[in-house]
């Protein structure tokens, strides 16, 4: 007879003794892949659900037809610099911005005529109600309301938010009707039929196309800033552009700077 194979240890080769220990470590390896698995389908969730609203907060419509428009002005024609900023009303920086620090901006600086004050709404997707505060304020504007809707937007920040409510159109309604002058009638109409729709995908457009990739953006002249500014930082960058002999100023054609006084935000919880 033959005599079978043996290794180095003595054993015999091709066999093979199943452990304790072996079996253990199976287990696990197969917890661990199944827990692998569950993550993964756990994570392509989360993705889809996700992407989903995403796509939700950022309701660009391709059907509608192109508008013009170029954002609000405020201030002089005639100021020798325009200041811009792009803003998101459910950005929280932009909120603290407009109320700590413009209110000083429209006083000292627009009301004299040292600047011209642009604001172009640029509605970030993380933020879900934003889109519908961006529309309020352009139906604000059909009325010569926009800066107080815009203000008022901004005081109550955290009323219409996506940590507040998942129905802003009916607390923006409230905070319009706060308003003197506005007819709620037809602001409510033109809220309620999204009619403002492809103005904001106007103004969207005009950010992508200049790479803004924060709220809040500013921009004098050649310099462009993103981030919260105290007062005396805003009036630093204004004055060194205002010394540059070659002042360059965005370029805006679609409208003229509406010469109107500066307004007071409202205050906090204010309606």
């Amino acid at each position: 007879m033959a005599n079978k194979r043996v290794d180095a240890s003595g054993r015999k080769s091709g066999v093979v003794k199943t452990s304790k220990k072996s079996s253990t470590s199976n287990r696990a390896f197969y917890l661990l892949a199944g827990g692998i698995a569950v993550l993964g389908i756990v994570a392509l969730t989360w993705s889809s659900t996700r992407a989903k609203g995403l796509a939700a907060a950022s309701p660009v419509d391709t059907t509608l037809p192109k508008v013009n428009s170029e954002g609000y002005v405020i201030g002089s024609p005639a100021a020798k610099l325009e200041v811009v900023e792009f803003g998101d009303f459910e950005c929280p920086q932009c909120g603290r911005y407009a109320t700590l620090t413009e209110p000083d901006v429209r006083t000292k600086l627009v009301a004299p005529g040292t600047i011209r004050y642009r604001y172009i709404d640029y509605p970030l997707p993380m933020h879900p109600n934003t889109w519908n505060a961006s529309r309020a304020a352009a139906c604000a504007d059909e009325q010569g309301k926009f800066w107080e809707m815009h203000d008022a937007i901004f005081a109550n920040q955290d009323r219409w938010d996506g940590t507040a409510t998942s129905n802003p159109d009916k607390v923006l309604k409230q905070v319009a009707s706060q308003i003197p002058g506005l007819k709620t009638d037809a602001f409510n109409s033109c809220v309620d039929t999204k009619k403002t729709q492809a103005k904001i995908q106007a103004h969207l457009k005009i950010a992508e196309a200049r790479q803004i990739n924060a709220t809040p953006t500013f921009i004098f002249g050649d310099k462009q800033f993103p981030g919260f500014l105290s007062y005396d930082d805003f009036k630093k960058f204004v004055d060194e552009a205002l010394a540059k002999p070659n002042l360059s100023n965005p370029v805006f054609g679609g409208d003229t700077a509406k010469n109107t006084a500066p307004l007071t935000p409202t205050k906090k919880g204010n309606e």
